[in-house]
């Protein structure tokens, strides 16, 4: 009987991580967090093509992406907030900021505020609905309805897709490169060139204090220990408060469990700051991973962060990036070259590339690694 006591606590043990982990899995966004994810993705300009369907569909109760939309609504920024929550539905309200209205013929139509340089505020009053229901574009172009898991859906969306100048502007001189009307063709020049002074413009009218280079480095390694710097989209991210792109090692991951900023030691132009973090070992490019301390050990990393002035916007077609000067603010200009995540990021991203991969020998490593990570997570 003594000698199986170790085996049912193990059994034991399995079970409580198990029950812990099919709770997570049920866990559900509210309302205002799904739609918080869609205007974002619409902001980005998500909505303009077809390109990231499948992004958008899961969102929507019975709706299409408005990706034939004839008009562009171009915001500055928007707030989100709940106005009701039934059992299964909901009442969300979206606050935008709008500059104005890009038209089939892409010429740009502005809707003029109390101030002739500020935006006009356009409330939308968004339906949502609790539901395991949505459709999808199938493989031979019709749309159909597939059950999913139960999740706050978008039932209403807002009239037309509200984006951000940086999206409009790229969307717009995407239209105009493919257009042959010469019309939409001037349109297209006159309504980036006016777009263009509000991006210059959000430079020049700011007020907002410079962030301290501690609040820039707890940002840019809040983002990535979620894993931001593990997809091309994520990096996009890093890299606006990067001065160079960065190129991380693939052979090594660092995973901690927790990080603390230091205050920076300034030297003009320049910021030195260090972050400590407690390390739990490495994923190496095969998902293997290699255990440290237990518990974990503090390890501390050196950052340096600079004042810059430049600001790129994103060319299209491939022409390459428009560089703007705008107010100095702080980004990290030398990073250690390893990349740090979570459990929970390092959980999920091997378990992304295990299901990825055809090779045997890693998919097992994934197994015993996402075991190991599981362990770790609950019994921490």
């Amino acid at each position: 009987m003594l000698r199986n006591i170790p085996r049912l606590i193990s059994h034991f043990a399995m079970a409580v991580i198990a029950s812990k982990a099919q709770t997570v899995g049920i866990q559900q966004s509210s309302p205002k967090e799904v739609l918080e994810n869609f205007c974002k993705m619409d902001a980005d300009g998500k909505q303009l093509g077809t390109g990231h369907q499948k992004e958008l569909v899961g969102l929507f109760y019975q709706q299409k992406p408005l990706t034939e939309s004839l008009d562009v609504t171009v915001v500055k920024d928007y707030v989100v907030r709940t106005l009701d929550v039934r059992r299964d539905t909901a009442q969300v309200i979206v606050d935008y900021n709008v500059w104005g209205r890009v038209d089939y013929s892409l010429r740009f139509a502005r809707l003029t505020g109390p101030s002739q340089n500020q935006p006009i505020q356009i409330r939308e009053y968004i339906s949502m609905i609790r539901s395991d229901k949505h459709r999808e574009l199938g493989s031979d172009g019709q749309w159909r309805e597939v059950q999913d898991v139960l999740q706050w859906r978008i039932k209403t969306m807002p009239s037309s897709p509200h984006v951000g100048v940086t999206a409009a502007m790229r969307y717009v001189r995407e239209m105009g490169f493919r257009s042959r009307d010469p019309i939409a063709m001037r349109n297209a020049q006159a309504t980036v060139a006016e777009l263009s002074a509000f991006f210059q413009a959000r430079f020049e009218q700011t007020t907002e204090p410079r962030q301290l280079p501690s609040t820039v480095l707890a940002r840019f390694v809040a983002l990535q220990t979620e894993g931001k710097g593990l997809t091309a989209e994520g990096q996009k991210e890093l890299d606006a408060l990067l001065v160079q792109p960065a190129e991380w090692r693939t052979d090594k991951i660092h995973i901690t469990r927790d990080f603390v900023v230091s205050n920076a030691v300034l030297m003009g132009a320049n910021g030195n700051l260090y972050v400590e973090y407690i390390a739990l070992g490495d994923l190496d490019s095969s998902l293997r991973f290699t255990n440290g301390v237990p518990g974990g050990v503090k390890v501390r990393e050196g950052y340096t962060l600079a004042l810059s002035n430049k600001y790129s916007l994103p060319g299209a077609k491939g022409k390459p990036a428009q560089e703007l000067i705008g107010p100095n603010r702080w980004l990290v200009a030398d990073s250690p070259p390893e990349q740090w995540i979570t459990v929970n990021t390092a959980i999920r991203y091997a378990t992304e590339m295990r299901d990825q991969t055809t090779d045997p020998a890693i998919k097992q490593n994934a197994d015993q690694t996402i075991a190991k990570l599981t362990a770790i997570h609950w019994w921490r």
